[in-house]
């Protein structure tokens, strides 16, 4: 009995991977956008907001689901970042992997934000 029940949880968890690269069962429409696909070096030193601008309109303007990549192993430079809206978008993802800086205060353009979301 314990070996069926761990053979079913098995076929459970691993027949949707496994299935999922032949047939996409869901019909699901996941837009990823990508901060380096826009221009991002993440080095630190130079600035990235006009990239990550650029990656929020295309993940904003998607339809359905859309993912906005901001990866790993790299330190982005962004200076008054705002994302606005309305998006076309019914759920946005940020899957923030990578670090993200400010510059020193006397170099923000407006100081009374950095990152900030307007929609």
């Amino acid at each position: 009995m314990q070996v069926l029940i761990s053979c079913v949880l098995i076929l459970g968890f691993a027949s949707p991977c496994l299935c999922g690269r032949w047939i996409n069962v869901a019909k699901t429409n996941n837009n990823i956008f990508n901060v380096i696909a826009y221009g991002a070096r993440g080095d630190g030193i130079s600035d990235d907001t006009q990239a990550f601008l650029r990656a929020w309109n295309h993940t904003c303007g998607a339809e359905g689901t859309s993912t906005l990549v901001i990866p790993p192993k790299k330190l982005y430079f962004v200076n008054n970042l705002e994302f606005r809206g309305a998006c076309k978008a019914t759920s946005i993802l940020i899957q923030l992997k990578g670090k993200i800086v400010a510059p020193p205060k006397k170099a923000f353009k407006d100081a009374s934000y950095w990152i900030r979301s307007n929609m």
